[in-house]
């Protein structure tokens, strides 16, 4: 299976449960970057002849038209990666379909295609939010990567299975593709997106690459703007966190070429459909704990 490379499309401050992000109301007052990056990260993809799938902010995509038709015209998938970058857990399911349909719309009206994809903002589908799957279904969303099966800060499900997992709801199902972890001395451990990618050294990375290619498990990659952002205004974080956000920003642009350099990386979607055929895929029946027969189902 080819590895997978992804782009969560946002913007420097879009900083997850921090008191010193700006809020969502402040959003607009903030200098943009990510009309800058995006075009930056296409024509290192272009070079290298590798196409990614681009899970879009919806705020992003309504302020930046332009820059999902970019996208969309060299080749790449559009997926959404939610509307006002909230994690899941802090919504209600009518909010989280709201949040997921507004992002939706969005993109569909400005590229005519549907969006068949989804990520969760901080991975934050866990045990608790596990209805979120039975509302994406209801959005005509077939494939999900928004569980990261390891220990973090937030959005963690450790519980979750290594390989992606076919999620089966009343005749219908959708397929998570959980982030990629490997287990080091027992310790599940990713290397393979964002702060991780940035910290560890190319050669550790090749290493778990091989380790994840010779099990036969789906290599994904993430990465945001931000991650080849030398530029970028600096947020006042706590240490560990500003250690985090912005270690190795000026690396990650070489470190990236390399990676995917003669790799074959690909999108989701170029990928999901001969996943489905050729592999035997775990399935799990959803079991909905909420009540979710409320308004939000009216399409």
């Amino acid at each position: 299976m080819n590895p997978i490379l992804s782009i969560d499309v946002e913007e420097w401050f879009h900083i997850l449960e921090s008191k010193n992000a700006p809020c969502f109301s402040e959003w607009n007052d903030c200098p943009p970057r990510v009309d800058k990056i995006v075009p930056k990260l296409l024509n290192i993809l272009a070079l290298n002849n590798t196409k990614a799938t681009f899970f879009f902010l919806g705020w992003v995509a309504e302020k930046y038209p332009g820059l999902v038709k970019l996208v969309y015209e060299q080749g790449h998938e559009i997926g959404t990666h939610g509307y006002t970058h909230q994690l899941i857990y802090h919504q209600t399911p009518e909010e989280f379909y709201q949040d997921v349909k507004k992002a939706k719309e969005i993109l569909e009206n400005i590229t005519g295609e549907k969006v068949v994809g989804y990520r969760a903002p901080g991975f934050s589908i866990t045990p608790s939010t596990q209805w979120a799957y039975k509302i994406l279904m209801d959005l005509e969303i077939k494939y999900s990567s928004s569980v990261f099966p390891a220990r973090r800060a937030h959005g963690e499900f450790r519980e979750f299975d290594l390989v992606p997992v076919k999620i089966e709801y009343n005749d219908r199902y959708i397929v998570e593709f959980p982030l990629t972890v490997i287990n080091l001395f027992g310790i599940p451990l990713s290397c393979f997106g964002g702060g991780y990618f940035r910290l560890f050294p190319y050669c550790f990375f090749k290493a778990a690459k091989g380790i994840i290619l010779k099990n036969k498990r789906p290599l994904i990659v993430y990465l945001h703007p931000r991650e080849i952002d030398v530029e970028q205004p600096r947020l006042g974080l706590p240490m560990m966190r500003r250690f985090k956000y912005y270690v190795n920003l000026s690396t990650t642009e070489k470190k990236l070429n390399k990676m995917i350099n003669g790799d074959n990386y690909m999108s989701f979607i170029e990928v999901y459909e001969d996943y489905i055929r050729e592999n035997n895929l775990m399935c799990k029946e959803l079991i909905i704990e909420k009540n979710l027969t409320g308004a939000y189902i009216t399409l």
